[in-house]
């Protein structure tokens, strides 16, 4: 019976069961009718009753004069009645039975068409149940897979990103290991920067889903609960109405079994009433009783059929509905399924955006870190030029100054005619042309062999012990020979700091020591400058010193710049 109920979105069509009330009703006003006309049927015929029993209770004393023959077809007559009225009991009884029968078999299928509705509306409910648990646990799966899916796909894009960074700054380290420290540091807080931006915002996106699932499921379980509730509260007003029906049911069934026993009962007051009608009389009245009958049980067979009928008519509805409610569950369903595929797109584009945009970032970083570092080792490049472009101009300046050395002490006279003289030759014997002291004096080198002393101490730069291979003590002032081969020494020992400055510069992490040596070998350097000079002022006298003083203004005048100290500054 649950079958002519169609069921839509939120339990049974209201329309339908408004309309199966309404022909329930019109039933049971028709049914009470017809109870009312067979009351009235039961009330005329007690009404003859009572008429053919005053008429029999006046005609009692009628018979006795009637005399043998009337005696006798009296008895015979009341033999008749007696078998008529025994077989009218047992057609009442029969009677009685057959409408207990057939009250009992509406009874029992009320109760059937009950439990059936029941249990087609229980299985109705937990099939909707379980489809919208089904549903939800399908995208709930699906956001995990694809949260899941996005997680491990952006995990992967940073992970090469950072393997791609990470070899580029591997290579970058072993050319440029200290000055890159630092950016390389720098760039790892941005990568760490990146990595929590994109780990928030594939949370942010993770949370959006959860609170997008959480929503669904929250709508389909209040859908699912108010289904029920009016699936509930509709086979709750069913339940009412088949026990009203039921209990209306074994009512006209007690009522047509207390009327058939009344009727019984009264056609056997009849029978024994009419015990004096004749027996024409009496099957008359039999005939019609059955024709009654007949008609009762022919309206009982017609109201059955017209019942089977309108449950076939129910259960095709019920069939129709429920494949209409089918076909919502599936369009609700892809509904569903498009909405999370949309949503798992936009997830996808928008992850990888993310990705694209950080990998973007990464790249324009690395290249303008690379083109910083290539501007500084060009830089540093033409540093190391002009430091060797330096050494040249020094080199050449020392060669100069030997070359100067040279043509001083030879136009004193102080050059050797053949190599024996080069080792013997004291500066004293030159200059005075006297024996006195010579003893006491100590030998210096001549004036030939300061190239070749030059030539030494160019070949080993920076060292500060070649000031002592010049210098010797001579009495009567040699002290501006000592001050002239110290200049030298100084001189060297400022090519030999360019050239150590120019081979550090190589190295580009020991370029601010070299600077700082080369700045104090110049401080050094015009120190011996400024004692050269006082030295000169306190020898005027000896031409030596006069000869040295020339040399040393010519070599003033031929160094650019203000002299040594600002050659060295440079």
């Amino acid at each position: 019976m649950v079958d002519r109920f169609p069921v839509v979105l939120r339990g049974y069509d209201k329309d339908r069961v408004d309309e199966a009330l309404s022909a329930a009703q019109v039933t049971i006003e028709r049914l009470r009718e017809q109870v009312k006309a067979n009351d009235d049927v039961i009330l005329q015929l007690q009404a003859k009753v009572q008429e053919e029993r005053a008429k029999a209770a006046n005609n009692d004393n009628t018979f006795a004069s009637l005399g043998a023959n009337a005696q006798q077809m009296l008895a015979s007559a009341e033999q008749t009645s007696t078998e008529l009225l025994e077989r009218a009991k047992k057609d009442a009884a029969s009677t009685r039975t057959e409408a207990a029968s057939q009250a009992q078999t509406l009874l029992n299928n009320a109760k059937l068409d009950a439990q059936h509705m029941l249990a087609d509306a229980q299985a109705k409910a937990d099939s909707l149940l379980r489809n919208a648990k089904s549903e939800a646990d399908t995208i709930v799966t699906n956001a995990r897979e694809d949260s899941s899916q996005l997680r491990a796909s952006t995990a992967k894009s940073i992970k090469e990103q950072r393997e791609a960074l990470d070899l580029e700054l591997t290579n970058s380290r072993e050319e440029h290991t200290k000055r890159l420290a630092s950016e390389r540091a720098a760039q790892e807080r941005e990568l760490s920067d990146m990595r929590a931006e994109a780990t928030q915002t594939i949370s942010e996106q993770r949370k959006a889903a959860n609170e997008e699932m959480t929503r669904i499921k929250s709508e389909t379980n209040d859908q699912i609960e108010a289904a029920l509730a009016d699936a509930n509260k509709k086979l709750a007003d069913v339940r009412e109405q088949v026990s009203k029906m039921m209990t209306e049911a074994q009512r006209k069934a007690g009522e047509i079994t207390d009327a058939a026993q009344s009727h019984a009962q009264e056609i056997t007051d009849n029978a024994e009433v009419e015990r004096t009608q004749t027996i024409s009389q009496v099957k008359a009245e039999v005939e019609q009783i059955r024709a009654d009958i007949a008609d009762q049980q022919d309206e009982a067979t017609n109201k059955v059929n017209e019942l089977l009928r309108s449950l076939e008519e129910r259960q095709a509805e019920a069939k129709k509905e429920s494949e209409e409610l089918l076909a919502q569950a599936r369009a609700t369903r892809e509904e569903a399924d498009v909405y999370a595929a949309n949503k798992r797109h936009e997830a996808d584009d928008e992850a990888a955006s993310i990705v694209r945009k950080a990998a973007e970032e990464a790249a324009e970083q690395i290249e303008d870190r690379r083109q910083a570092a290539k501007s500084e080792l060009d830089s540093l490049q033409t540093r190391i030029a002009d430091l060797q472009s330096r050494e040249a101009s020094i080199t050449q300046r020392v060669a100069e100054l030997r070359s100067m050395f040279a043509n001083a002490f030879s136009s004193f006279g102080l050059a050797p005619e053949g190599p024996a003289a080069t080792d013997t030759l004291s500066v004293v014997n030159a200059v005075a042309g006297t024996d006195e002291n010579a003893a006491s004096c100590a030998p210096v080198e001549a004036a030939a062999a300061a190239p070749a002393a030059a030539d030494a101490a160019y070949d080993a730069p920076g060292s500060v012990a070649t000031q002592s291979s010049f210098s010797h003590s001579v009495a009567d002032g040699p002290a501006g020979v000592e001050v002239s081969e110290e200049h030298v020494d100084a001189v060297m020992t400022e090519d030999g700091a360019v050239d150590a400055a120019a081979d550090d510069a190589a190295d580009e992490d020991q370029t601010g020591d070299a600077m700082a040596a080369v700045q104090m070998e110049a401080q050094e350097t015009a120190a011996l400058v400024e004692e050269t000079v006082i030295s000169e002022e306190a020898h005027e006298d000896n031409p030596v010193e006069e000869a040295q003083t020339v040399m040393l203004t010519a070599v003033d005048d031929d160094q650019p710049h203000g002299g040594f100290e600002g050659g060295a500054q440079e």
